[in-house]
C-alpha cells in the first residue's frame, strides 16, 4: 500500500494512549515527590539525560535510515518490473508478426500480468489462484497453481512459449535473445524482492532502540525538575510520543511487503501493468485504476 501525506493525529494517539498514559502518571508521580515532598535528592544534572537522548537519537536515526532504504529498494523494483513488463510487451508486439501470431503475443503478455499479481501476493502470503486464472490458460494454470514458487513457474512457461516461437521461426535469434534477456530482468526483480522479503531485519536493533527510549523517558524528568517544573509533565510525554512515533514508522518501514499502509504499492502497481500491458494489445476490457480510499490508502 501507499499512504498520501494525510495525517491523524487522533489515529496516532489512539495505538499509543496507554503508553502516554503510563508517561503522563510517571511524570506526575515524580514531580509530587519533587514538588510537595521536597525531596532535592531527585534532582540530577540534565547533561546526563543529554547524553543518553543523544546516544538513543543516534540508534533511532540509524535504524530509520536503515529500514527507508529496504522500503525504497523495494520501490525501485517494483518500478523496474513496470519498465519490463511494458518493454516485453512491445519487443513481442515489433518481433513478432502479429497477423499471424497474435494468440501467441497475448499468452505470453498475459502471463506477464499473471506472473506480476502471482509475485504481489507471494510476497505478501496471500492466495495467489484468483488473481492469476483469468490470464493463464486452464493447462497453464493448473501447471503453475501446483509449484511452491508460482511466479518462477509463470516465467518457465513464458520461456517455453518463447522457444515454441522461435522453433516456428517467428522470432530471429537475436530477437530471441533480447527477449530473453527481459525474462532475465524480471527473474531478477522476483530474486531482489524475494531477498527483502526473507532477510529479517535484526532484532537486536528494535529491542535496544526500545529499551533505550523507555531508560531515557525514566531519566529525563530528573534532570527537568528545576529547570521547568510542572511543564515538566506533558514535555516529556511530547518528546516520548515522538520518539514512539518515529520508532513505528521505522518499524513498518523495514517490511515493504507485509500488506501495510506504508507498503509498497504493488496492486496498484499490477494494475497499471495489466492496463497498459492490455491497451498495447489493443484490447477493450481495460480495468479501472485502483482509486485511493478514504483513508488515504493506495494498494
Amino acid at each position: 500500500m501507499y499512504s498520501k501525506p494525510k495525517i491523524s493525529l487522533a489515529r496516532i494517539f489512539r495505538k499509543n494512549y496507554k503508553e502516554l498514559i503510563a508517561v503522563l502518571l510517571y511524570t506526575f508521580f515524580i514531580f509530587r515527590l519533587y514538588d510537595y515532598r521536597g525531596i532535592e535528592a531527585l534532582d540530577i544534572p540534565m547533561s546526563i539525560s543529554t547524553v543518553l537522548g543523544f546516544a538513543v537519537s543516534l540508534l533511532l536515526g540509524f535504524r530509520t535510515g536503515e529500514s527507508y532504504d529496504r522500503w525504497w529498494e523495494a520501490r525501485k523494483i517494483w518500478g523496474a518490473i513496470v519498465n519490463d513488463s511494458r518493454t516485453l510487451t512491445r519487443q513481442l508486439m515489433g518481433f513478432v508478426d502479429q497477423e499471424n501470431n497474435m494468440m501467441e503475443i497475448q499468452e505470453i503478455a498475459y502471463c506477464n500480468i499473471a506472473f506480476d499479481y502471482a509475485l504481489k501476493n507471494s510476497l505478501r502470503k496471500l492466495d495467489v489462484s484468483e488473481e492469476i486464472k483469468p490470464f493463464l490458460s486452464s493447462e497453464d494454470f493448473n501447471e503453475v497453481i501446483k509449484q511452491q514458487n508460482v511466479p518462477n513457474a509463470i516465467l518457465l512457461i513464458m520461456e517455453q512459449k518463447l522457444n515454441r516461437l522461435k522453433r516456428s521461426n517467428s522470432v530471429t535469434n537475436y530477437e530471441f535473445v533480447e527477449l530473453d534477456k527481459t525474462l532475465k530482468r524480471l527473474c531478477d526483480h522476483m530474486g531482489k524482492c524475494e531477498r527483502i522479503n526473507n532477510t529479517i531485519f535484526p532484532v537486536h536493533y528494535r529491542y535496544f532502540t526500545h529499551v533505550g527510549i523507555i531508560v531515557y523517558i525514566m531519566m529525563l524528568p530528573f534532570g527537568m525538575l528545576k529547570s521547568t517544573g510542572y511543564f515538566m509533565i506533558p514535555i516529556v510525554t511530547l518528546i516520548f510520543f515522538f520518539f514512539t512515533t518515529l520508532e513505528g514508522i521505522a518499524f513498518r518501514l523495514q517490511d515493504p511487503f507485509m500488506n501495510r499502509g506504508s507498503d509498497t504499492p504493488m496492486s496498484t502497481i499490477c494494475r497499471t501493468i495489466e492496463i497498459n500491458v492490455k491497451q498495447m494489445l489493443g484490447n477493450s476490457d481495460i480495468p479501472d485504476k485502483i482509486e485511493m480510499t478514504d483513508s488515504g490508502a493506495i494498494m
